[in-house]
């Protein structure tokens, strides 16, 4: 089991807070007794309920406390006011006498003695239920602030991963001694573009990374031309899909003098654009 992973699941501060099913509270009695972390996590989201609580806690406004002090003075001065002031003797009941209950009328209905601390009850269940509130709310908040930060954490780590798998694809080309590194430079009215091309001297396979080019407008697509004895032949064109800074694999070049990058449309063309033309390097 990934401790690590339970404990994060949130199933310890539902235990905490009573909210754990019979099952869930009997898993974790018997990870509790064979793993300190997990005791560690309860101890803590205790102890930070603790300080929830204390933090929540609030005393009573002043209004208020004489509000119900004056309910329960008028409660019991009705309770008073209903008592008899004293009780008949046996000598004044005869014994034909029936104590008869007194006659309500229809809209009457008798009055209803609430005791003095069930206020005291209604009181404490209100803060008890706002205190519960705080604390679910607390605890939500946290466990959604901890999934955007593992999302946002894990975004950036795969973006990380990502570009150590480019960088490490194109360290394997340039250390490879039968690869030949041939930078692409800017022309004239390019200066600040640059590419390169890996060239395997022995299988003739040809690899193309667009270290510094614009996104290419939609339907065109760069291709890649090799100089032959003077004339341009197309060794492919870079696919829309692959990331720029990657060595994606082109066709294949038996000889050449000089590789060009042109910009044609989507699916590239059998003779270059030279208007279009890129960069360019000589072998």
């Amino acid at each position: 089991m990934d401790i690590a992973a339970y404990i994060s699941s949130g199933i310890i501060e539902s235990y905490v807070l009573g909210l754990a099913s019979e099952e869930e509270v009997s898993i974790l009695n018997c990870i509790r007794k064979n793993n300190v972390e997990v005791e560690q996590a309860i101890a803590e989201a205790e102890k930070a309920l603790e300080g929830l609580a204390d933090i929540q806690a609030m005393a009573m406004p002043a209004a208020l406390k004489q509000d119900i002090w004056n309910r329960l003075e008028a409660e019991n001065q009705i309770v008073k006011d209903d008592q008899p002031d004293s009780l008949p003797t046996e000598e004044a009941i005869s014994d034909d006498a029936v104590v008869q209950p007194p006659m309500l009328n229809d809209e009457e209905e008798p009055k209803r003695i609430v005791p003095a601390r069930s206020y005291g009850w209604a009181i404490a269940a209100s803060l008890l239920f706002l205190l519960s509130a705080g604390v679910n709310l607390f605890f939500y908040q946290q466990q959604q602030d901890s999934k955007a930060t593992l999302a946002k954490t894990t975004a950036a780590l795969d973006s990380q991963q990502a570009t150590l798998a480019v960088l490490q694809d194109k360290w394997s080309l340039v250390q490879n001694p039968a690869i030949k590194t041939i930078p692409l430079k800017g022309v004239e009215n390019k200066p600040d573009l640059h590419a390169l091309v890996f060239w395997d001297q022995a299988s003739k396979a040809v690899y193309l990374s667009l270290e510094q080019m614009p996104a290419v407008p939609k339907g065109k697509q760069y291709q890649l031309w090799a100089m032959v004895d003077g004339k341009p032949v197309s060794a492919g064109v870079f696919p829309l899909n692959a990331k720029e800074e990657m060595a994606s694999k082109m066709l294949d070049v038996a000889k050449a003098q000089a590789f060009a990058i042109t910009l044609e449309d989507e699916g590239g063309k059998d003779v270059p654009t030279l208007t279009e033309l890129c960069v360019m390097g000589s072998i």
